[in-house]
């Protein structure tokens, strides 16, 4: 089914949103025209819902629109909305996974995940809907992070690498990402990329935030450069709270093979180096 111009898209995309549930007209109205509608915004909301149910009922779609005192509402049947099948399988995977991250559970959230195909209201222009959309979007990512947080308790490391890497080079400032591309990078017996990619992410964050980054990714790099790999990667908490260990999951350092007294030490002047370049300058004192 084609839909006709923006007003006919937004009002749509408005109403699946928050499908089965009416959506007032007064709100329709300000994510068409914002703060400015015409004195005929009503009577165009009306021509618009007027031209959807022609369009459904010529293409057969099975949804349908009621009008309401307040407002509009689109009837769909569960499931007939990717938005909600998204959110219905994120759900039925958490719960799997309180019992123990498994293969299963990684593909309950790639199958979610799957279904979107891009950002919700993309090509529209409605700074209303793009409010609305920033929860969905939230929902996807933090999805995403859930999967690979499974996928590194059943020692999927490897198999996340390339997708963690451009997701953090598109979101630099999401934490649990890092954390997690580092815990990835460590265990591919990437040790160097896994701490240049801590330092550049301090780096970020000092100069374009002023913060420091947050205790997990601070405790990862503390415990890679002193060999304490025990449940490096369980630093965040799971969405059911924490989950028991999986007899064979390796642990962060373990997969990486043990580091010995002086690969440690070679870290750890490596690290001094790099700080004191950053910190002190090439030429100064105690440089």
């Amino acid at each position: 089914m084609r839909l006709g111009g923006n007003r006919q898209r937004i009002l749509l995309t408005m109403l699946l949103l928050q499908a089965n549930h009416a959506v007032a007209a007064d709100r329709l109205v300000r994510a068409i025209w914002g703060d400015a509608p015409p004195a005929t915004a009503r009577s165009q909301i009306r021509i618009c819902v007027s031209g959807l149910r022609r369009q459904f009922a010529a293409a057969g779609v099975r949804a349908s629109i009621e009008t309401h005192r307040q407002g509009y509402l689109i009837r769909v049947a569960p499931g007939d909305v990717d938005l909600h099948h998204f959110e219905t399988l994120v759900a039925e995977a958490r719960t799997g996974a309180c019992g123990a991250p498994s293969e299963a559970v990684v593909q309950k959230f790639r199958e979610a995940l799957q279904l979107w195909r891009g950002p919700i209201g993309a090509g529209m222009e409605s700074e209303l809907l793009d409010s609305v959309a920033l929860k969905f979007h939230e929902d996807r990512y933090s999805a995403m992070e859930d999967r690979f947080e499974f996928e590194l308790q059943i020692g999927e490391h490897r198999r996340v690498l390339g997708e963690l890497t451009h997701l953090v080079a598109e979101h630099p400032f999401r934490e649990t990402l890092c954390a997690q591309l580092m815990i990835a990078l460590f265990r591919s017996g990437r040790t160097a990329e896994a701490l240049s990619l801590f330092r550049l992410t301090r780096r970020r964050f000092s100069e374009e935030l002023g913060i420091e980054p947050g205790e997990r990714l601070r405790r990862i790099e503390r415990r890679i450069l002193t060999g304490e790999g025990d449940e490096a990667s369980l630093g965040s908490t799971p969405p059911c709270g924490p989950p028991p260990q999986t007899p064979g999951c390796p642990d962060p350092a373990a997969a990486a093979g043990p580091l010995s007294p002086q690969d440690r030490i070679a870290l750890l002047e490596q690290e001094i180096a790099v700080l004191r370049e950053e910190y002190v300058g090439p030429g100064r004192p105690g440089a």
